[in-house]
């Protein structure tokens, strides 16, 4: 194990997915050595736990991780999560928000239930892990928040998920107001605006697709986003905090600071195949000004 985040204590949401990107942020922290609580509700059809299977494959490798079961669409289920990281582990510097749903109906058809499952697996799942994680961040005087939105929220789906695109746009609100509220506690918090296969969406083609300029990346493989994670959650990247990036195969881009009389620009990097997180904590310092 390389041991960027060894001593660390982890928590991923929505990392049992066959196909996920929580599966694979929760593989790589652990090999970088931190301690990782894999959160998912989901079960196979033969009655296991999504979970499990990961924290067998962390274990395989001579990694540390135990599940949890939880909702994060509870204020209750976000409590536990965190105290399975605290029980177990004796404090949590890393909280991942990965665990998500999508429903796909326009405003005309969607139901109110359906506005509510999509409303609270996401945003109210952001705040209960985070309301839980947060007191314990502050008494150690360092945390990482990473959290999940889109590109959907932007270039919208072509109006078919209005509750998925309104949920992963508030998600990118509550990280700025995160940002500024703890950055003097030495907790960062950062949007993650990813591409990749998954359970959710085993399908990607973003071509032609109204007001999308991004580039085509060179995979859609989940695990390509994972490096770009756990290098977040360094010692190494402290200083960045309050930032919206977009992280697809190889690219690598950190949205400009919108809404400021001189606004920044994006910085767009990429690389001919997948990143390491050595490479990253040499790359990224200089794009953003404080190597």
């Amino acid at each position: 194990m390389a041991g960027k985040l060894t001593g660390k204590s982890a928590v991923v949401t929505g990392a049992g997915s066959t196909i996920g990107m929580g599966k694979e942020i929760a593989l790589a922290m652990a090999a970088e050595g931190a301690k990782v609580v894999v959160n998912d509700i989901a079960k196979d059809p033969d009655g296991t736990w999504a979970a499990d299977k990961v924290v067998s494959q962390i274990k395989k490798a001579k990694g540390t991780a135990v599940p949890n079961y939880d909702s994060v669409a509870t204020m209750a289920g976000g409590e536990n999560i965190i105290k399975t990281a605290i029980s177990n582990f004796g404090r949590i510097d890393i909280l991942v928000n990965c665990a998500g749903n999508v429903i796909f109906a326009p405003i005309t058809e969607i139901t109110e239930s359906q506005w509510d499952a999509v409303i609270n697996v996401h945003l109210k799942g952001h705040f209960s892990c985070i309301k839980a994680a947060v007191p314990h961040m502050i008494k150690q005087n360092f945390g990482r928040i990473i959290n999940f939105s889109s590109i959907a929220s932007l270039f919208g789906f072509g109006g078919d998920a209005p509750s998925y695109n309104t949920v992963k746009a508030g998600i990118m609100g509550l990280t700025a107001s995160l940002a500024a509220g703890l950055k003097a506690h030495g907790i960062t918090a950062n949007a993650i605006l990813p591409e990749a296969y998954t359970n959710l969406f085993p399908f990607r083609d973003r071509k032609g697709q109204a007001g999308d300029n991004m580039l085509i990346p060179q995979t859609y493989d989940a695990d390509w986003v994972a490096p770009f994670i756990v290098y977040l959650a360094t010692d190494e990247a402290q200083p960045i905090t309050g930032r919206f990036i977009h992280v697809a195969g190889g690219d690598i881009c950190i949205y400009g600071q919108p809404f400021q009389i001189r606004g920044e620009t994006h910085v767009l990097i990429r690389k001919i195949g997948k990143w390491t997180v050595d490479e990253l904590i040499e790359a990224i310092p200089p794009v953003l000004g404080f190597d």
